[in-house]
Parts: C-alpha cells; sequence; structure tokens
C-alpha cells in the first residue's frame, strides 16, 4: 500500500494517510497455534452435535465459549472455569497492550497536528506520518480481529509492540521537528 500510495482516508488532525484493516482474522488466526496444529474454523465455532444418534456439525455459528465442552474440550482436558481463564487471562493481557498502543497513537496524531500548526512542512512531516500509519495499521490489524486476540496472542501482542514503537519513533521526530 505504501509503493502506490494507497489510502482509505486521511487523518484529520495529523493529516496522516490511514489505511483500515478489513476483518483480518483469518489473517491472524493463521499466525496461532490452533492453525499449526489444524484446527478449521468450524471445530471451534461449529462444531459437532448429536441429536437422535445422528453426528453433525452445528451451523449456528458462535463463540466456542457458548459451548466450551464440544468446542474447546474436545482437546483441551482442562475444566471448563480453568479454560475460560487462561481466555480472558490472554485476551485482557492483548486489551492492556492495545489500549497503551492508542494513547501512544492518539498522542502521535496530536503532536502531528501541533507541528502541522507551527508550519511543519510535507518534507519535514513525511516520515513521521508514515510511522503514525504503520502505528496505526497495526493497531487496527489487532483491533478489527473478532476475540481480542485469542486466535494467536503472541502475534498480537508482538504486533501491536511494533505499533507502540512506531508511534514512539513518529512522537521523537515530531518533537525534533518541533525544536
Amino acid at each position: 500500500y505504501d509503493e502506490i500510495e494507497f489510502s482509505d482516508w486521511t487523518h484529520s488532525l495529523s493529516r496522516a494517510p490511514m489505511i483500515k484493516a478489513q476483518h483480518p482474522d483469518y489473517e491472524l488466526f493463521m499466525t496461532g497455534i490452533h492453525a499449526k496444529r489444524g484446527v478449521s474454523c468450524a471445530d471451534c465455532h461449529m462444531p459437532y452435535k448429536t441429536e437422535g444418534g445422528v453426528k453433525f456439525t452445528d451451523h449456528h455459528r458462535q463463540s466456542p465459549l457458548n459451548n466450551t465442552s464440544n468446542s474447546c474440550q474436545v482437546c483441551h482436558r482442562e475444566k471448563t472455569e480453568n479454560l475460560m481463564r487462561d481466555i480472558y487471562d490472554r485476551q485482557d493481557s492483548i486489551e492492556e497492550l492495545r489500549r497503551m498502543a492508542e494513547k501512544s497513537i492518539a498522542s502521535a496524531h496530536l503532536e502531528a497536528k501541533v507541528a502541522w500548526d507551527n508550519g511543519a512542512t510535507e518534507a519535514q512531516m513525511k516520515e513521521a506520518l508514515t510511522l503514525i500509519r504503520h502505528a496505526q495499521w497495526r493497531w487496527d490489524w489487532v483491533a478489527a480481529a473478532n476475540g481480542m486476540g485469542f486466535h494467536s496472542p503472541l502475534e498480537a501482542l508482538r504486533v501491536l509492540a511494533t505499533s507502540i514503537q512506531k508511534s514512539n519513533e513518529a512522537q521523537l521526530m515530531l518533537t525534533e521537528i518541533l525544536i
């Protein structure tokens, strides 16, 4: 997207050309342990059920947490409470880092506006705006996926960490522009 200078929209404060992550669930899932073990989406989200002695896939697609015995506990032998705690602990960690990324990106957008308001040039701003764009896209890639990063917690945390790093780099550049 950078090479062809594509953007979905331009941020009104920073003027950074932005990209919106479009349903990155599959891409995030493919980096996780369940994909590596050959688990399909249907295994968890449409598990087998039995009625009248007939086994079939439940076509009521839903969260695996609504039916842990037929989704999670087919492979994981832990108690439901332990599984749920593990899931929520992972999601809480991801949400915490996501909030940190949001704050860092918001600050970068605000600081870019201050730089523009103080006479910064396109040339001065180019690299900082690219970093803001990359930071926000990484945040959005995790935030737009369903499951709060559960499908690949390690990758979600890694991507959020690089989002924070890029927005911090942008803020340092903007500070130099303002000095």
